[in-house]
């Protein structure tokens, strides 16, 4: 597998999906009080970090474990390494709700804690251990995502990568598959990139 990130503007493949994902992100900027009013007065420009963090809640809702786990109490959102979006991430999560479970985002010490998350967001800041962290995490339920170069190339999930100044993200189906994870088709046609081999078991 040699994943690249992409190089031209994202095209959806499908309006259904790409309405399925901008709306969310649309309102959940709403909610961080970022939407742009149509007053000629406008509040500041939601950052990219705003943008990944709404990305993450959104990516709940599209995927799924393709095999009998132990039933949640919480859908948990972790992040790994340095937190760059912070209180928009906690904001995004309060009162949210993925398969009718809470939302609750927690800010992990280590790998090791992150083992029973549903979404595990590792920082750039991890550096080296990447690799590491990936290997500890192995063929749990977690669908793990970065913005940190090469990070489908280490066996990651979910890279967010800058599209023509926009956050977009790319998709590493063969470590997805691993985990044992599945992602609706909705979400991979907004992917601004796929690798690897979609499963028969993919979500609608």
């Amino acid at each position: 597998m040699q994943p690249t990130s992409p190089t031209g503007p994202l095209r959806f493949k499908s309006a259904r999906g790409a309405l399925a994902i901008t709306r969310t992100v649309a309102a959940a900027m709403f909610l961080l009080g970022l939407a742009v009013p149509p007053a000629s007065t406008q509040p500041p420009r939601p950052n990219e970090y705003d943008v990944k963090a709404t990305y993450l809640l959104d990516f709940g809702k599209f995927i799924r474990s393709s095999r009998t786990s132990s039933p949640r109490s919480s859908f948990d959102i972790c992040t790994l390494g340095r937190d760059p979006m912070g209180a928009s991430l906690d904001a995004l999560a309060a009162n949210s709700t993925v398969g009718n479970l809470p939302v609750r985002v927690n800010h992990v010490p280590d790998v090791t804690s992150a083992k029973s998350c549903a979404i595990v967001f590792i920082s750039s800041s991890e550096g080296d251990r990447l690799r590491e962290d990936l290997a500890i995490l192995g063929d749990a339920d977690i669908l793990t995502v970065s913005d940190a170069p090469g990070f489908l190339e280490h066996g990651g999930m979910i890279q967010f990568v800058l599209v023509s100044h926009h956050v977009r993200f790319a998709v590493n189906l063969d470590a997805v598959n691993r985990a044992h994870i599945v992602l609706s088709s909705e979400l991979l046609r907004v992917a601004s990139f796929v690798s690897g081999k979609t499963p028969t078991g993919e979500l609608p």
